[in-house]
């Protein structure tokens, strides 16, 4: 699991490449349409000395607001995307209930975290990841972890999309055991109807025997 240092090192080595890049595109339109540095900060209601730093990648605080006025001026569209990452960071305390339901795994089971979903023709670049999956005997048990259920329904979906997209022989939705969640599932008893509730004593008895539990909603 990569350390909070290692994943804000990486963020801020992309988005400094990101400046670098976005100052070469504002020069290269700002002098292929014949505009002074000035009149380009003016237009855009930032300083010279300000829009001078913004080209040469160096102002780590431009906001996008002010990035799309500057293209807008240069006659440029402003696109701002956000992408999967390889390396998510966990919460602790989701990393900690997860980890006390997989230290029970035992031979035959294997474990992989973060295991991504099985690309196939349809889907080249698929991004998605169980947060984990034990295997034996060419059977496979996915496991997601949630700490708090603010959208059921939504998390409903979107498990379902990959049990479509990835088909395992079993999930094991993992929920953290709260009085918000408890409430959640007491109203709204029709929510993950698919999933047998099982305690988390059955299916860590089970993993230890090295045995894949069936589909189940576990509280933990």
């Amino acid at each position: 699991m990569p350390t909070v240092e290692r994943l804000i090192t990486q963020g801020t080595r992309r988005g400094e490449r990101a400046l670098l890049m976005l100052g070469e595109e504002y020069r290269d339109k700002r002098v292929a349409v014949g505009l002074s540095q000035q009149r380009v900060a003016g237009a855009a209601g930032i300083s010279r000395s300000s829009y001078i730093r913004i080209e040469r990648g160096r102002m780590d605080r431009l906001s996008i607001v002010t990035a799309s006025r500057i293209a807008a001026v240069l006659g440029l569209d402003l696109s701002v995307r956000s992408y999967p990452g390889p390396n998510p960071m966990r919460d602790a305390a989701h990393a900690e209930r997860l980890a006390r339901v997989l230290r029970h795994v035992r031979p035959p089971l294997t474990c992989q975290l973060e295991a991504p979903l099985r690309q196939h023709e349809g889907r080249p670049f698929e991004q998605r990841a169980w947060d984990a999956v034990a295997q034996s005997l060419g059977r496979r048990t996915a496991f997601e972890m949630e700490m708090r259920l603010r959208d059921g329904q939504a998390l409903e979906r979107r498990i379902e999309l990959k049990r479509r997209d990835d088909p395992v022989d079993s999930l094991v939705l993992l929920v953290a055991d709260t009085k918000s969640n408890r409430q959640v599932l007491r109203e709204n008893p029709t929510l993950f109807a698919s999933l047998a509730r099982m305690t988390i004593g059955s299916v860590t008895r089970m993993l230890r025997e090295g045995h894949h539990p069936p589909s189940a909603l576990v509280l933990v």
